[in-house]
């Protein structure tokens, strides 16, 4: 397998621009979930973050994929 620098860089790219998605995503659902007051022992608190966590590496891995795609479509 090769790997060109073109797709390197859209790689790096695509990293940048899904950390970003994911900041405005996380911050959206944060604030939803602001409005709904978590009662018990924290077990909710819990299952977000490890969404959220879940969600970050699904999102950063799609993104670099297609910044990679990208870069290697472009190069040509």
């Amino acid at each position: 397998m090769e790997i060109s620098l073109a797709g390197l860089v859209g790689g790096f790219f695509g990293a940048v621009i899904g950390v970003m998605d994911f900041g405005m995503i996380a911050a959206l659902l944060r604030r939803a979930w602001e409005k709904k007051p978590v009662l018990g022992d924290g077990g909710l608190v819990r299952r977000r973050e490890a969404f959220l966590k879940v969600a970050f590496v699904v999102n950063l891995a799609v993104f670099v994929g297609l910044g990679y795609w990208f870069g290697v479509t472009m190069a040509g």
